[in-house]
């Protein structure tokens, strides 16, 4: 190793590195002192603690000296037993013969920093390149951690792992718990908005702060480059802000953003080089975009004050007319917004204008996208509204009709329509848009109610008996509940009192990524999402109560407890209502109610308010729509099912209508806030409905099939009365996915949203991703040997016979050779026939079909859909292409149909 010379007196040091120094010296020169007085060449400045720990548990003191005479006083004063360290920059010559007679080896030791610098890092020799960077040995000396250098594995110690880690410490990263390896251009630029940051690396000496700099762009590039010269030139805090802007200006060919372009060059100082500019902006907007979507809260903040930042330089540039276009400064993302009420407005007019889709996938596009997830919820549900304004709706032709209809389609114009209504805030533009789209489909809403209203009326009159195949709130629990009982199947019953259409889409689509839900009453195994009419009039009184007995009738909370003790459902069935299936402090259900999910009862229901409060009460916060963690102690129900084994069935009473600006009709005879009881004919906005399935005085009620009237004073929402929305109840089921026994007659929902409300999301989240090739793989592989072990399954399907739109693009695919060979290479081989039924029931479901589904429909176990569906996927993607997909967070699979023709060679005239 070349020695380097003796550097400077003034040589500042670390405790760490002084206690290494000292312990060295003590080891190696035992002279029988055991607390000697030892002066070492170095600054006297000492701003740490004055007691010094050494290795094996020695103490010593600390003390800066800066003149002969301060060394002197310390060598004669009295001490206690402890090594004293004296630090100065004074010549050895300079201290007097008495003086070193008395210290340590009779000499000032000196400090040779690469030598301590190895040493710490546990290395033997630096490398030339290191040793090249003459300010590298002090400044390492000087920012030696407390705990000293990580120890190399090893005997070199290069200049790129020194420099690394010497930047992580002068940067501060380690305050922020980031280790030198995760350094990067991301976290210098995200170091570069922390408080204080850059003010403290300026105050570094400048040889060292220079050398770390061309360091870092040496390892970073262009984007260093930029984000150094605004250090240097004073402006390094508003990097990221800056880049932002650059991003936008960078991009944009207007005589302003021209103009802005100079003015901003000048914050650069010397810089000179557009592609460091362009750099930083690309690295600038990477950075911000992960700040805004961090989940971290005090990152997200940070992510919006560089934003702020950003806009406060637009317009110091006089900039902010050229920045519409960009990507992730809120002047981009209002520009978004314009444009989507723009396009909302015009669609109405032509929903097939292309403008429509454009501009809703451009905002969604947006950085901002997460940050202002409501406000874009908010256009995608109009979009969704105006693309179903252009769809043809005819009126329901029956009740059954009419309640089918709304759980397939209308509730999903329900939930557009209540976050259509909720608004926007500053927008002035959207704000309109919104209004339109929610009076024109509200309107139509209006007349599907009126059409319904009229089917109500003569299906009311006729009675039981009538109903075809619609299922009734009397006749729920013996067509749905006693079968399971019978079976044994424990079951929890969850009566979320009011739950609408609307609010059941919502849960059932978050339930669905941990719950698999079915139809109780699957015809021929195909299962749909059922509804279920509620008893006249929709009060809970009526309904509710109808529901527990098992018959048409009014009564209260304690009519639903005696008829649970009549022993319908074994004697240790339960019903829980609100207050006693509460716990108490750090509780979030009762003892009782634990103990009973968790026994041996076959039913335990539970009723929830939460719903029906809120029409009263209303809602703390603006936002519309209904999540799990808002529906009272429902997650915890869920969770104790689970854990118990039991079937879940979630209901409803009625439905419920929302306050919009309503009208308030005055009526004496008003019995509730949508029916009333008097001689009268009906008015405007009213049905007479009459007939045994009328619970009332003499059968007859005169309810409001017009949601926007009420006779009551305003609340948040109604019930009562004859619209879609209170009469229809939804019906929903669950078991847990790894269920092997499902009960007779369930089969999975398939359950899709209307192709209106589909077609609006332009992007789904493939998983996992694939990774393409260069070009398709037609060429079949080679067939390997049968696997070792194969997996009994369940027997398979009956052959099927070609459906329309699919037989003989299945039949030409199960033909190709690279099929056959795919099919080959599986371990667990899958009978044809599962294959086959698979591949016809997505192409008849036009490519998109839940797991469950696809896998009930093939003969495979719902525990074992993802399994399935992942061996289809081996056989299907050749070359990794996304023929099968998994979107929808797992749940659903998606085939594309014309990448399958593409890969396996199908002519275009299959179908």
């Amino acid at each position: 190793m070349t020695q380097a010379p003796v550097l400077s007196q003034a040589l500042r040091i670390s405790p760490a590195a002084l206690a290494q120094k000292v312990a060295q010296q003590l080891d190696r020169h035992r002279n029988g002192d055991p607390y000697p007085v030892m002066v070492v060449a170095a600054a006297p400045d000492w701003p740490h603690d004055e007691v010094l720990l050494l290795p094996g548990g020695r103490q010593a003191r600390v003390v800066p000296c800066v003149s002969p005479l301060a060394v002197w006083e310390h060598l004669v004063a009295e001490r206690d037993n402890e090594v004293l360290v004296l630090l100065t920059d004074i010549p050895e010559s300079a201290l007097g013969h008495g003086v070193r007679s008395r210290i340590f080896r009779q000499q000032v030791i000196g400090l040779e920093p690469w030598g301590l610098v190895v040493d710490a890092f546990g290395a033997q020799v630096p490398d030339t390149a290191l040793e090249s960077e003459r300010w590298a040995g002090p400044a390492l000396l000087d920012a030696m951690l407390p705990g000293g250098w990580p120890k190399l594995a090893t005997k070199v110690l290069t200049r790129d792992i020194a420099l690394r880690h010497l930047a992580a410490v002068r940067l501060g990263l380690d305050r922020r718990g980031i280790g030198a390896d995760d350094l990067d251009v991301t976290t210098l630029l995200r170091w570069s908005v922390e408080s204080g940051t850059v003010e403290a690396f300026d105050l570094l000496r400048k040889e060292e702060r220079d050398g770390l700099v061309r360091w870092l762009i040496e390892q970073f590039g262009r984007p260093a480059r930029a984000l150094f010269a605004l250090v240097d030139a004073g402006r390094g805090a508003d990097a990221l802000p800056l880049g932002l802007v650059c991003d936008a200006l960078w991009t944009s060919d207007t005589p302003d953003a021209a103009r802005a372009q100079g003015r901003i060059d000048q914050y650069f100082g010397k810089l000179d080089d557009d592609a460091a500019v362009r750099a930083l902006a690309d690295v600038a907007v990477q950075v911000v975009g992960a700040m805004l979507a961090d989940r971290d809260g005090p990152v997200r903040r940070q992510g919006h004050a560089v934003l702020d930042r950003a806009e406060q330089l637009l317009i110091l540039f006089n900039a902010a007319g050229s920045a519409g276009h960009s990507r992730i400064l809120r002047t981009g993302f209002t520009q978004r917004l314009s444009d989507a009420a723009a396009a909302l407005l015009a669609g109405l007019t032509d929903p097939a204008d292309p403008r429509l889709y454009t501009a809703v996938e451009s905002l969604a596009g947006h950085r901002l996208k997460e940050a202002e997830a409501e406000r874009v919820q908010r256009v995608v549900m109009a979009q969704r509204l105006v693309r179903w304004l252009g769809a043809a709706v005819e009126p329901p032709i029956s009740v059954a009709d009419g309640i089918q209809r709304q759980i397939a389609e209308w509730g999903w114009v329900d939930m557009a329509l209540s976050h259509v209504w909720t608004g926007e805030d500053i927008h002035p533009e959207l704000q309109r848009a919104f209004r339109e789209v929610h009076h024109r489909a509200q309107q139509r809403r209006r007349d599907l109610d009126a059409a319904f209203a009229d089917r109500l009326a003569a299906w009311a009159t006729a009675g039981p008996g009538n109903d075809g195949d619609l299922l009734t709130v009397e006749n729920l629990l013996p067509k749905v509940i006693d079968p399971l009982v019978r079976a044994a199947r424990p079951v929890l019953l969850v009566v979320l009192d009011g739950m609408s259409t609307a609010v059941a889409v919502e849960l059932a689509d978050e339930l669905s990524q941990h719950w698999v839900e079915y139809d109780p009453l699957a015809v021929a195994g195909i299962g749909r999402r059922r509804g279920v009419a509620a008893a006249l009039p929709t009060l809970t009184a009526v309904s509710r109560t109808s529901l527990f007995a098992g018959a048409l009738r009014a009564g209260t909370q304690a009519t639903e407890q005696q008829v649970f003790k009549q022993g319908r459902w074994g004697d240790d069935a339960r019903i829980f209502h609100k207050g006693p299936a509460r716990g108490g402090a750090g509780e979030v259900l009762s003892g009782d109610l634990t103990e009973a999910l968790a026994g041996p009862a076959r039913l335990v229901a539970v009723v929830i308010n939460t719903v029906d409060d809120s029409l009263a009460h209303g809602r703390e916060g603006d936002e519309a729509g209904w999540q799990l963690d808002g529906v009272g102690v429902l997650r915890s129900l869920l969770n104790h099912a689970r854990n118990a084994g039991r079937a879940v069935i979630i209901t409803s009473d009625h439905g419920h209508v929302l306050e919009r600006g309503g009208e308030h009709v005055k009526a004496t005879d008003a019995a509730s806030a949508r029916h009333r009881t008097g001689p009268g004919p009906a008015g405007p906005g009213e049905i007479e409905l009459s007939g045994p399935r009328v619970v009332a005085e003499e059968n007859r009620i005169i309810a409001l099939w017009d949601p926007l009237r009420r006779y009551r004073p305003t609340r948040a929402g109604y019930h009562g009365g004859a619209s879609l929305a209170e009469v229809t109840i939804p019906l929903l089921a669950f078991l847990p996915p790894y269920v092997d026994e499902v009960p007779q007659d369930w089969a999975p929902v398939e359950s899709r949203p209307p192709e209106w409300w589909a077609a609006t999301v332009p992007a789904v989240k493939v998983v996992p991703a694939p990774v393409a090739p260069s070009k398709p793989r037609r060429k079949p592989p080679v067939v390997a040997g049968e696997a070792l072990f194969d997996v009994p399954e369940m027997p398979p399907p009956p052959a099927a016979t070609p459906a329309a739109g699919g037989g003989d693009l299945v039949n030409a695919l199960l033909d190709t050779e690279l099929f056959k060979a795919q099919h080959g290479l599986t371990p667990r081989k899958v009978d044809l026939r599962k294959i086959e039924a698979a591949l016809r029931a997505l192409v008849e479901a036009k490519g998109v079909l839940s797991a469950a589904v696809l896998a009930q429909r093939a003969g495979e176990l719902p525990v074992r859909a993802t399994g399935f569906v992942s061996t289809l996927q081996r056989i299907f993607n050749v070359d990794n292409y996304p023929v099968l997909s998994l979107i929808d967070d797992g749940r659903t699979v998606r085939l594309d149909v014309a990448l399958l023709r593409t890969q396996f060679g199908l002519p275009e005239g299959t179908a």
